[in-house]
C-alpha cells in the first residue's frame, strides 16, 4: 500500500513539474487531430500553422496558471499567543500579615547536600 501511495504523489509531482513537456508532446502526438479540430485558420488553404495556435493557446494558459496563486481568497491569519507589554507596570503581590507555616518539618541533615552521590563500590 505504501509503494502504490509513494508511485501516486511522485507521479502527481512530476506532472505537475512537466507539464509544458506534456503538452509539447501530446500536440506532437496528435497533431493531425489537433489541426483539423481546434485550428482557428483550417478554412484557409495555404494555413502552414497545423495546429500551432492551439499550442500557444494551451502554454498560455499553462503560463497564467503557473503565475496566479492556488488560493487567491485565502488569508493569511496569524494568531499571537505572546506579546510584550510597552507599559512600566510591574506586578505586586499582595504582602500577608501572617506567615505560613507550613505543618511539616524542615528538620533535615544537611550534609548530605554537600557531598557527591558516589555508588557503593562491591
Amino acid at each position: 500500500m505504501k509503494h502504490i501511495f509513494i508511485i501516486l504523489a511522485l507521479t502527481g509531482v512530476l506532472l505537475q513539474n512537466f507539464s509544458k513537456i506534456i503538452i509539447y508532446a501530446n500536440f506532437e502526438l496528435n497533431r493531425e487531430f489537433i489541426a483539423k479540430t481546434f485550428c482557428e485558420k483550417k478554412e484557409i488553404r495555404s494555413n502552414k500553422c497545423n495546429g500551432s495556435c492551439h499550442l500557444k493557446k494551451q502554454l498560455a494558459k499553462e503560463e497564467k496558471k503557473e503565475q496566479s496563486p492556488t488560493n487567491p481568497t485565502k488569508q493569511k491569519v496569524e494568531v499571537q499567543f505572546f506579546s510584550e507589554t510597552t507599559s512600566s507596570t510591574l506586578f505586586v503581590t499582595p504582602s500577608f500579615t501572617t506567615i505560613f507555616k507550613p505543618s511539616y518539618s524542615f528538620s533535615l541533615s544537611e550534609k548530605h547536600l554537600h557531598t557527591v552521590f558516589q555508588p557503593p563500590k562491591v
